[in-house]
């Protein structure tokens, strides 16, 4: 107990007592000093504290986030002082009674409760297992500091614990995802209710100190039996199906197919991929297979080499990457593999320089900076090789996030090398993206061109794709020609260049290669 005179000192010990951090911040660029514990309060968000409550009389009472700020007496040269509270850390995060959890402590909570559910109810109950993201919460925290994103964050906690059916369980399983448990949906009901989640969240608004905040949300799901719950796997798929969901327009939902043990995409055979790929990674074990892209014109000379990735496994066989991307696409490792071809393909435009290759980037690689260091450390050191480069995405990639796409497109553009777009005209049919991004390159999709030659079809999607090329001045390249047919009817339909089994295949050691360079099949 204090009196009412009693100094700040006396005041944090108190409060120190019961368990929150004190601190006093003196003008808008002033330095913060703590009476008690460590608090979580920075500089910045003393300044905008300071800013929020630049209108507030002495001793009036203001909230921040999770924080209690009360203003104090200006300093003596007329800057503003005031004092804050912080609640102590948590380790549980309270969201009221809602669901069985009632304070949710995280996934170990929730998987203990999925547990339960799989011991109690009927072994083919429908279950959704859910996870909530909130969209752009890394920059969010970047802007106004990441006490405001945690007081956000608990706010959107909240609203969602409200909005889920009573017996829901809810928990907080990252800094900006919130994973949950619904008995009785099946994958159609969820949607609908996802749907309306999401809209509430979008068209509500947070207050963290700074005034009205709009939220999305983008939402993965997969639906699986009760008997299943108490395997990890149907929230690991909820969590893959989550970043399918940030790929969509805000509020995306995705809701993964009800297989589970699918060979390509189970979290089982994700685990494998990423561990294969970890373990040829720090052994040293990738290399590159390079198949020649030809002018469409005999002789066929060659334009240049695309660069595909090869894994050595622990038995010494070499895999090609379409055996393993499939398992790790989802995951943050697919961009350390990207780096890896992207050094070995450096390396090898230094070791040949009158050769031009091309290099295949994911849809991840366009927000790793890692990667782009890596590009720009080998332009400052020898821009001959950058510009010898075509660094290849494919137009699915392309448009999971088509301005974030722009601007690294134009980042790789400015630093000399030329830009391809594959797989053009597979599905998509986001001819305007073309413009935006505005590629050196565009490789027809291998589903045209195949049986090109007799298949009147695929020969209006060719002329049509290529006139598109010709209209942003573009060259085009067609994939997968397998039979001299096709080429000469590729050829007539204007097609630049043309890549496949008839002109080659991917070779790890092929015979331009320095014999120092081999690679042992």
């Amino acid at each position: 107990m204090v009196g009412p005179r009693a100094t700040l000192a006396e005041l944090a010990d108190a409060l120190n007592a019961a368990g929150v951090g004190v601190y006093v911040y003196e003008g808008a660029k002033g330095a913060q000093r703590w009476l008690s514990g460590a608090g979580r309060f920075t500089a910045d968000d003393g300044a905008r504290a300071a800013r929020a409550l630049s209108d507030a009389a002495p001793g009036e009472a203001r909230r921040l986030g999770d924080a209690h700020l009360v203003r104090l007496q200006d300093c003596p040269d007329g800057a503003p002082r005031f004092m804050g509270v912080l609640r102590a850390a948590e380790g549980v995060e309270d969201f009221g009674d809602a669901g069985p959890l009632g304070r949710a402590s995280g996934r170990g909570a929730l998987q203990a409760h999925l547990t339960h559910l799989a011991e109690t109810l009927p072994p083919e109950t429908p279950v959704v297992c859910c996870v909530f993201g909130i969209d752009d919460m890394r920059e969010f925290s970047r802007v106004y500091g990441y006490d405001a994103g945690a007081a956000l964050a608990h706010m959107v906690g909240e609203r969602l614990a409200r909005a889920l059916p009573p017996d829901a369980a809810i928990a907080r399983v990252g800094g900006a995802k919130f994973a949950a448990a619904i008995v009785g949906d099946d994958a159609g009901a969820f949607r609908e209710r996802a749907g309306r989640i999401a809209a509430d969240i979008a068209h509500g608004a947070f207050d963290v100190g700074f005034g009205p905040v709009s939220v999305t949300l983008s939402i993965g799901a997969a639906v699986a039996s009760a008997t299943a719950l108490a395997s990890p796997e149907p929230f690991d798929a909820a969590l893959a199906a989550l970043d399918e969901a940030c790929g969509e327009a805000d509020g995306g939902v995705f809701v993964a197919d009800a297989a589970l043990d699918d060979a390509q995409s189970s979290p089982s055979a994700m685990r494998d991929g990423a561990r294969a790929v970890m373990r040829a990674l720090e052994s040293n074990r990738i290399a590159l297979a390079f198949q020649p892209v030809v002018s469409a014109r005999p002789p066929y000379a060659v334009a240049f080499r695309e660069c595909l990735a090869r894994l050595q496994d622990d038995t010494g066989k070499w895999i090609a990457a379409g055996q393993f991307l499939p398992k790790i696409e989802r995951l943050d490792l697919v961009a350390a593999l990207d780096r890896r071809v992207l050094r070995l393909t450096i390396e090898a435009l230094r070791a040949h320089p009158t050769e031009r290759l091309s290099v295949n980037v994911s849809a991840r690689t366009t927000r790793d900076r890692a990667w782009m260091r890596d590009l720009k450390a080998a332009a400052a050191a020898n821009p001959g090789c950058v510009e010898r480069m075509i660094v290849e995405l494919t137009e699915s990639a392309a448009v999971v996030d088509a301005e974030r796409t722009r601007k690294f497109l134009d980042e790789v553009r400015a630093l000399g090398a030329a830009i391809a777009l594959d797989d053009f005209g597979a599905g998509y049919s986001s001819f305007r993206h073309v413009r935006d991004f505005r590629p050196d390159w565009v490789k027809i999709d291998g589903g045209f061109v195949r049986g090109v030659a007799t298949d009147p079809d695929n020969m209006l999607f060719v002329d049509t794709l290529v006139g598109i090329a010709r209209n942003f001045d573009m060259a085009t390249v067609a994939e997968f020609v397998e039979n001299q047919a096709d080429a000469d009817t590729l050829l007539a339909l204007g097609v630049d260049c043309l890549q496949g089994y008839r002109f080659g295949a991917p070779e790890l050691s092929p015979q331009w290669r320095a014999p120092q360079d081999d690679v042992a099949d």
